[in-house]
């Protein structure tokens, strides 16, 4: 039975995008011990190397994080627009239901409106009739005043009419001789003005001809000038389309072999008939039928247990690697065969696996284990929302768990007190295992994060802050002493534990909810070497007992703020959780799979049209100028021509300004000539005197329209008084019978105009924050990039070339050894995603509308509970203080991956613990209750086999695949 703090099981394949780059170290050289032989590889270390795998780190994680913005930025505006369209709906139902209500009122006031209108019309009708008849009564007054008038005026010009009667020959031969006078001046004007306009047309034709005959020279010299200029641009244009040899160079994008996983598994009917026993809800200590699973598929992964798939009969070729570099990132469901005839990868020393290759196999786990969360959330959704119903992660792309210098730290140390306190494999890092309390994995965890969630509660007042903790615990072997045959062993062992575990949405195995929680965000992969005591133990689940076997501890951990994902999220993005340690051993196989070369180009081409249009630039623009240099000398023609003509026509003009002055001269003396002599014969101007009186009554009229207009403006204005007063009555009579709705109105939108502004707010400071993150990770790079140029000019300062040969100057005052200093990258929260795998994108901020009442939020449990069981890490609301309940093993195999920090509830959790141990425990979210079984202190009925029991089955099992030829088939434990 596998137990869900231990996973020996499948774990090459979902890490291509799970793991940032945070640093890259270069060597002079490297030497890989391979199964059989060694070899020594060239020189490989080359800053310039560094630094353009900085650099493409650099663009795909700007890139990403670029593209996750605009996805963030366009889920909020989309969460604002469907925010703002159902307020919007809401505030005009409640306006349509105003105004029915107003509507019904006004129905109802009909008769009292009508009545009052009636009235407030015939007090308007009457006082508007006494206004107009004020006004008319002042109307007539004037017209009468001016009827007087003209009366009086007809009869003052009678009289003058008479007086000038008497002189009337007198005055008749004046007006005779000034109507001559008037007359010869008149021709004079006449002819003088002939002669002026014979003279300017006789000069403006004599200036066209002129005119005329330049601009035909010049039209003539830019023809000649643009038909030069149109053949020089016909040869550059032939020139120009000529055909011509283009050099270069392009990358051609390589892909190394990458091993599949296999599905289409067939093993030996022994093996088949052991069926498939896993932890899940339901069914403990039974065998669970291949018709139980939702994708049958799942099942044969059950089959990696077994020590490099050896049951398997049909092995194919292209599921089998033959180097690290071809191990998948990924992880597709399938097992990976191993042939150790083509194993290129390096020797594993009888003392165990080193340093460098235990970072190497983390590195694959931590992929692993990524692929696992992220294919199950984008192809088996259900598995996964059932996991993380509770948690506020539903539908919520999972951010990718990290390997830091944190959790290598934590790994470390649970490795050192399992070994100190003598934990085998089927057993887990618990105090129940024979450990105290402070020394096991949950214990360091704590101390890890303990100041991040006490920052955390102080930071997020008023919300609840979960501690996420779990161990899942499997055992690695090898037939074989090399890296790859411990991989290949791992992978399949962790295909198993997680992906054998996903039997249907409502009975997924403890190792697998571990790992699909999805506000567990670090994670701690500890190799504890195994003693020949515990490989010999009955139950151990070790076949081959030459190579070291090792219990590989997977040491989860997180922090949940309210279950809200978006919360959570962003503290998981927080450069908190420590750097990477496995950046360098990753991206050395991506690299290895995914590459481009450099490759020489030469071709003959035809030159584009933009090529011949740059090669025949010059000859065009020489044309355009050519065509406006010849405008350009029309212009100055014309613009000579004009000024001409302006100059005669001004000339015209005052030759005939003269000849009226002369006209105006002439009749100024006729006029005084004849009042002299009207006025010598005592004549009368009658037509003076007329226009005397005529302006009299003139003014008078004025005057009273003057007057008249201010009469209609005071009637006007008192007539609008009379409207406004009246209507103002009205206005309140109705406004007490039917209330206006307007305020009410008004103040809903001005509500709807709020959640807008309010969504836009919240869009604008993603978008401000979405910046300054991208400018910080560019910041971040320049800066590495800025450091690996500088270091290279350094190490090359003491470097001459001569001929084919490098001479080092010698050193002064300094020695220098080959270590080429770690390039820092940035904290592993803000790494980028490799392209293989899918940017997760933060789901955006819902913009609560302001007519939306607040959420009613159950109270909050004050003590943290992290109890373990069923391979699930679920927790209770933390406070103040963390307790936890762990539960041991059952029949050799312990069912608990969750352990914490233990405050006085112990109560509680006993409570907890039962209730979990139905099948009823399955549907309840956010704690997770382990099941502690004894053979020697309880006898239930689920515990069906014994450590005794087992052991007989599993030497039986041994020894009957001893008789049929297959070697290496004791099942692996998970715990």
């Amino acid at each position: 039975m596998r137990n869900s703090n231990t996973n020996n099981w499948r774990s090459t394949a979902l890490v291509a995008g799970a793991i940032l780059t945070a640093g890259v170290v270069t060597t002079t050289s490297t030497t890989n011990a391979h199964a059989d032989d060694n070899q020594n590889n060239a020189q490989v270390s080359d800053t310039q190397v560094t630094y353009d795998q900085v650099r493409a780190t650099a663009d795909q994680q700007l890139a990403q994080l670029q593209s996750a913005n605009d996805s963030k930025e366009a889920q909020q505006a989309t969460a604002n627009e469907q925010s703002n369209a159902a307020d919007l709906a809401q505030t005009n139902a409640q306006i349509d239901q105003l105004k029915a209500s107003h509507a019904a009122l006004e129905q109802q006031q009909a008769g009292a409106i009508a009545q009052a209108q009636a009235s407030t019309a015939a007090s308007i009708e009457a006082q508007t009739s006494a206004a107009n008849a004020e006004y008319q009564q002042q109307i007539d007054a004037q017209q009468q005043n001016e009827a007087a008038q003209r009366t009086a005026n007809d009869q003052r010009y009678a009289q003058a009419v008479s007086q000038a009667a008497a002189n009337q020959q007198a005055i008749a031969d004046v007006q005779a001789q000034y109507q001559k006078s008037l007359s010869d001046a008149a021709n004079t004007q006449t002819s003088q003005n002939q002669s002026a306009t014979n003279d300017y047309n006789a000069a403006i034709a004599k200036e066209n001809d002129a005119y005329q005959n330049k601009v035909n020279a010049q039209q003539a010299t830019n023809a000649a000038n643009v038909k030069n200029a149109e053949a020089a641009l016909a040869t550059a244009t032939a020139n120009a389309k000529k055909p011509y040899n283009v050099e270069g160079t392009k990358e051609v994008a390589k892909d190394g072999r990458v091993a599949k996983s296999q599905l289409d598994v067939k093993v030996d009917d022994y093996v088949q008939k052991q069926g498939i026993r896993l932890e899940v809800p339901g069914y403990y200590d039974s065998t669970i039928p291949v018709s139980a699973y939702t994708h049958k598929e799942f099942a044969n992964t059950y089959y990696g247990e077994y020590p490099d798939s050896s049951v398997i009969l049909n092995k194919a070729e292209d599921s089998t690697p033959h180097s690290i570099n071809e191990l998948p990132l990924d992880f597709q469901p399938g097992l990976l065969n191993y042939d150790a005839k083509n194993d290129q990868s390096e020797k594993v020393s009888a003392e165990g696996l080193s340093a460098a290759q235990i970072q190497v196999l983390r590195a694959l786990v931590v992929s692993w284990e990524n692929g696992f969360r992220n294919n199950v959330f984008n192809n088996y959704r259900d598995f996964y929302n059932a996991v993380n119903s509770q948690n506020g992660f539903a539908n919520v792309a999972p951010n990718d768990l990290v390997n830091t210098n944190i959790s290598d730290s934590v790994a470390d140390q649970v490795v050192a007190s399992r070994t100190k306190y003598n934990v085998d494999n089927n057993s887990h890092s618990i105090t129940s295992s024979g450990m105290p309390k402070d020394a096991t994995y949950s214990a360091y965890l704590a101390n890890a994060t303990k100041n991040l969630q006490n920052d955390l509660t102080n930071e997020f007042t008023g919300k609840t802050v979960y501690d996420v903790t779990n161990e899942n615990l499997t055992t690695m072997q090898a037939a074989h002493p090399t890296l790859l045959n411990y991989a290949i062993n791992l992978y399949n062992s962790m295909q198993g534990m997680y992906y054998g575990e996903l039997v249907n949405p409502t009975h997924i195995g403890g190792h697998a909810k571990n790992l699909l929680r999805a506000d567990a965000h670090i994670v701690g992969i500890g190799f504890q070497k195994l003693t020949d005591a515990m490989v010999t133990k009955p139950g151990s689940g070790v076949s081959d007992r030459t190579n070291p076997s090792y219990a590989v501890t997977f040491d989860h951990t997180g922090i949940n703020i309210d279950h809200n994902a978006n919360l959570t999220k962003e503290v998981q993005g927080r450069n908190v959780w420590g750097n990477s340690t496995v950046d360098a051993q990753t991206n050395a196989i991506k690299g290895a799979q995914h590459y481009t070369v450099t490759e020489k180009t030469s071709q003959t081409v035809n030159p584009t049209d933009e090529k011949v249009q740059e090669d025949t630039a010059g000859a065009q623009q020489n044309l355009a100028n050519v065509k406006a240099q010849a405008q350009q000398a029309l212009k100055v023609l014309e613009n000579d021509h004009q000024a001409n003509v302006n100059k005669l026509t001004q000339q015209y003009n005052d030759a005939k300004a003269q000849v009226k002055a002369n006209y105006d001269n002439a009749v100024a003396k006729a006029v005084s000539v004849r009042d002299a002599a009207l006025k010598a014969n005592g004549a009368v101007d009658l037509q003076a005197y007329k226009a005397q009186l005529d302006e009299a009554y003139q003014n008078l009229v004025k005057a009273d329209q003057v007057a008249a207009q201010k009469f209609a403006a005071d009637r006007d204005a008192k007539i609008a008084n009379i409207k406004t007063s009246e209507n103002a009555k009205l206005d309140a009579k109705i406004a007490e019978l039917v209330p206006s709705i307007e305020p009410q109105i008004q103040e809903l939108q001005a509500r709807h105009q709020a959640v807008v502004a309010h969504g836009d707010e919240v869009l604008a400071e993603l978008k401000a924050t979405n910046k300054a993150a991208y400018d910080k990770l560019q910041s971040q790079f320049n800066v590495q990039l800025a450091a690996i140029q500088k270091r290279d000019a350094a190490k090359n300062a003491d470097k001459v070339q001569l001929g084919n040969n490098t001479v080092v100057l010698p050193a002064q005052g300094k020695t220098t050894n080959g270590n080429v200093a770690t390039v820092a990258f940035p904290a592993t929260a803000s790494r980028p995603q490799a392209a293989s795998h899918v940017q997760t994108v933060s789901t955006p901020s819902i913009v609560r509308t302001a007519t939306q009442a607040p959420v009613a939020v159950a109270p909050v449990v004050a003590t943290t509970n992290r109890v373990a069981g069923n391979g699930n890490a679920q927790q209770a609301p933390v406070v103040t203080q963390t307790a936890a309940v762990a539960a041991t093993t059952n029949n050799g195999t312990t069912t608990n991956n969750n352990s914490a920090t233990t405050t006085p509830v112990a109560a509680t959790a006993n409570k907890a613990t039962k209730a979990d141990n139905s099948k009823k425990s399955a549907t309840k979210a956010d704690v997770t209750v382990a099941k502690k079984q004894s053979p020697a202190k309880k006898n239930e009925s689920s515990q069906k086999v014994n450590q005794s029991s087992m052991s007989i089955v599993a030497l039986a099992a041994t020894a009957l695949l001893g008789t049929i030829g297959i070697t290496y088939s004791s099942k692996k434990r998970h715990n």
